[in-house]
């Protein structure tokens, strides 16, 4: 049963990760699909889940390697909003390939939802990120403001 999903940027962002070698109707199916799951196992209406699992699942942070001396130092570095949701998005994807289902779909709305419950590997992946970016925060005192760390990733 194929329902359109409603015209939404976090929906097209997520069928244009889902889809593999061009079939972009195909990796629409699978979100249409994905918000169905949701519905009928939640009762609620699914874009608000969607779009607050993936923002619960988002990184503020991202850890760059950059040379000091003979030491390579993790250096933390600040997103923006469209690399945050990127980095949720591939999160939730990669975490929802460990959860048990048959199909992309039902793996993909139990993610989503498993993300809400606080019971998923993209928020253990997320607080591990921040943990390790508060620690190595001493890093950007070291290096010198005029070099631009972007060029190292």
């Amino acid at each position: 049963m194929f329902i359109p999903p409603a015209n939404d940027p976090l929906l097209d962002y997520l069928t244009s990760a889902l889809q593999k070698n061009g079939r972009r109707a195909k990796a629409a199916r699978l979100v249409s699909r994905t918000l169905l799951h949701i519905h009928t196992s939640t009762r609620a209406p699914p874009m608000p889940i969607v779009r607050e699992a993936i923002l619960a699942a988002s990184p503020a942070v991202k850890l760059g390697s950059h040379k000091y001396g003979t030491k390579s130092l993790q250096v933390p570095y600040a997103l923006t909003e469209k690399q945050r949701i990127h980095a949720g998005v591939k999160a939730v994807l990669g975490a929802s390939e460990s959860r048990p289902g048959k199909s992309v779909d039902i793996r993909l709305a139990r993610e989503l939802i498993g993300v809400l419950q606080g019971e998923s590997k993209a928020i253990v992946e997320k607080e591990r990120l921040h943990k390790l970016a508060m620690v190595n925060r001493w890093v950007n005192l070291l290096v010198p403001s005029h070099f631009s760390l972007s060029c190292t990733l």
